[in-house]
């Protein structure tokens, strides 16, 4: 196994707080990367956001960025600390500083198939035992991991990422700058079936998938394609891994869900609503804009008031209190009720 580590740049504190907009209090020196809170290394600035982790002020970190309100609690640090508004886009810069993404090469593996009358741009990268379907297109500085599995007729914009055993079916329309993570399915069928009390008949799913520019799709997660018309996923949404979406709904702008979630077939999404794990929708329901929706939660019917929602079946925030205080105290009414019964009998 090879020690060799990644040789980071290094930059002065007062190079760093120019690109993340903070205030330098304390010496400029040079640190060498960034390190988490919990686990600090020698050299590196560290993100101190979280009350919580203040004891953690003096580890091996050469310095801190810490926010405004961890200043607030306490001035007195014995490093030099960066204070910034908001740590976690702090963190999205210095993260792309020290760790630089590299140029897409263009390189297809001998050991990869593909089909007739394909649209390679270039530069592209492919990766070994890569299967790319008849008459599809492959955008410019995209990356395509081994294993992944490209229909029929798919459209893959640029500035792409498909990582290892991921599945495109056929007709799949990706936008750009889209992520796809290991094991994901975009464009498997529909869970189309007619009961007829006997065997239930398949209905033919000849729809498709469409993912959006800035979309990103985590592991093992699944998009199935529309019965007739298209499954959408809209421009700047994330989904985790593991979640479930149904054939022929419509997910809106920068929505984020988290993992365990499923879309029922037929729905229609608003924009940046917020899904926390293991939310379920039923089909054939519209969710309004701005809504969030707490883990758990069990989405039967229309929700479009803007707000949080827990609970199943869910319920606005201030409702699902009232009905989980009462609910907390059943056992205790319970028994009341028994003790009056045993009296006025």
């Amino acid at each position: 196994m090879s020690n060799n580590k990644i040789s980071l740049p290094h930059y002065k504190l007062s190079f760093l707080a120019d690109m993340i907009g903070a205030e330098l209090i304390g010496d400029d020196i040079d640190v060498k990367g960034i390190s988490s809170i919990d686990f600090q290394v020698t050299g590196t600035v560290s993100i101190l956001s979280l009350s919580s982790k203040l004891k953690l002020y003096d580890g091996d970190a050469a310095a801190l960025i810490i926010t405004d309100d961890i200043y607030k609690k306490q001035q007195e640090f014995n490093k030099p600390i960066l204070k910034v508004r908001d740590a976690r886009l702090s963190v999205v810069k210095l993260i792309n500083l020290f760790y630089p993404e590299e140029a897409v090469k263009h390189s297809i593996s001998s050991h990869s198939i593909i089909g007739e009358s394909v649209d390679i741009s270039s530069p592209v990268e492919i990766g070994h035992f890569v299967v790319i379907g008849d008459n599809t297109v492959i955008g410019s500085n995209t990356i395509i991991k081994h294993n992944t599995v490209i229909g029929n007729s798919v459209t893959i914009g640029t500035n792409c990422i498909i990582y290892a055993n991921v599945t495109i079916c056929d007709d799949v329309v990706i936008g750009d700058n889209v992520i796809i993570h290991p094991g994901a399915v975009i464009g498997g069928d529909g869970f189309g079936f007619v009961p007829t009390g006997d065997l239930p008949v398949r209905i033919q799913q000849k729809g498709n998938v469409v993912l959006a520019d800035y979309v990103e799709i985590g592991a093992n997660t699944c998009v199935d394609r529309a019965t007739l018309g298209s499954t959408v996923v809209s421009r700047g949404t994330k989904l985790a891994a593991l979640v479930m979406v149904g054939h022929n709904t419509v997910i809106g702008k920068s929505c984020l869900v988290a993992s365990q979630a499923g879309f029922s077939g037929s729905m229609l999404v608003g924009d940046n609503v917020l899904v926390a794990g293991q939310v379920g929708f039923s089909d054939h329901i519209n969710i309004g804009s701005n809504t969030i929706f707490g883990g758990q939660a069990g989405v039967s019917n229309d929700v479009m008031e803007p707000g949080l929602y827990l609970g199943s079946p869910c319920l606005p925030m201030v409702k699902y209190a009232r009905a989980f205080a009462i609910f907390s105290k059943l056992p205790e009414l319970q028994r009341r009720v028994k003790d009056l019964e045993n009296k006025s009998n």
